[in-house]
């Protein structure tokens, strides 16, 4: 696609409906048979950009001698590999080529966890929103390419068994956060400024029920909740003649759990169109649910 220069980025969030399974393509060491995938740096669950633009060309329908403008169009945009036989001959003809619009991985942004109060909260962490805002700098995604409001509000400082949350939040339990096993002081009033903006940014007429449920929490205890707070789905396949399990035939999958939010970037000089998409099923398991996306802002 070549440089970045005089290009447009747009911003884009989707958040899981139904757990996420983006797989790795390999078993795994562990008791998780099925682990999700990952940053080498961080270890947070991501969904690799591969698997989006895949899902995306995916749902054009695209047959291979396709040869409507539709199709070209599409095939311009996410890129196509593949030959064709010339017209007044036997002989093929390479046709593939490279994608005009390149999308980023889709890192998570705000992670849902189980609370004592409110059901759940929606953390998230500096580190997160710092990689945010440097990365939303860096593509130059000024609002009127964003169609949105940028995020540009102060990312406060905080202890390492603090919680910032909004004034009106419904997770704090006498004058705590109580996340999964994790305590945590409840910090209220610290982080109005940071949760409207981001409300509505990310959800929009949506934000209420974000705000009053969103965190911030320390770096390494988002960390903790990505490693630890993933959704472990038993499977097993049975016998068809006698509905009992097969030798072998039980594993575990792991999972991003359903409310996880993410985003993701989309880079070109046109080509937004195909990302209007108001829902994706992305990851493997489609067949029993997973991997139901919708998406929220975010200008595209």
């Amino acid at each position: 696609m070549g440089s970045v220069v005089n290009m447009n980025a747009k911003m884009i969030f989707w958040q899981a409906l139904t757990p996420v399974h983006p797989g790795t393509g390999q078993d795994s060491s562990s008791v998780i048979d099925l682990p999700v995938a990952r940053e080498a740096a961080t270890g947070f669950p991501v969904i690799p950009a591969s698997s989006l633009k895949g899902v995306l060309r995916d749902g054009r329908g695209l047959e291979k001698n396709d040869e409507s403008e539709d199709a070209t169009v599409a095939r311009r945009v996410f890129g196509y590999a593949g030959k064709k036989k010339k017209s007044d001959s036997e002989e093929e003809e390479d046709i593939s080529q490279a994608a005009e619009l390149t999308l980023t991985d889709a890192r998570v942004l705000f992670l849902p966890v189980r609370s004592y109060a409110g059901t759940f909260a929606f953390l998230t962490c500096p580190l997160v929103l710092e990689r945010l805002q440097r990365d939303q700098k860096a593509l130059e995604c000024d609002q009127k390419a964003l169609d949105c409001s940028k995020f540009e509000a102060t990312i406060p400082n905080l202890g390492q068994t603090e919680a910032l949350l909004p004034q009106n939040t419904q997770i704090v339990h006498g004058d705590k956060v109580i996340l999964e096993d994790i305590d945590l002081e409840a910090k209220v009033g610290t982080a109005d400024a940071l949760v409207q903006e981001l409300g509505q940014l990310v959800f929009g007429e949506e934000s209420g029920y974000f705000v009053e449920r969103f965190a911030l929490v320390s770096n390494d205890v988002f960390a903790y909740f990505s490693e630890m707070g993933m959704e472990i789905i038993a499977r097993v396949k049975l016998d068809s003649d006698s509905k009992t399990v097969v030798r072998g035939g039980l594993w575990y999958e792991e999972a991003i759990p359903a409310e996880t939010v993410f985003s993701s970037f989309a880079i070109g000089k046109d080509g937004f169109e195909e990302l209007n998409r108001p829902y994706l099923q992305i990851g493997g398991q489609a067949s029993v649910g997973r991997g139901l996306l919708r998406r929220l802002g975010g200008g595209v």
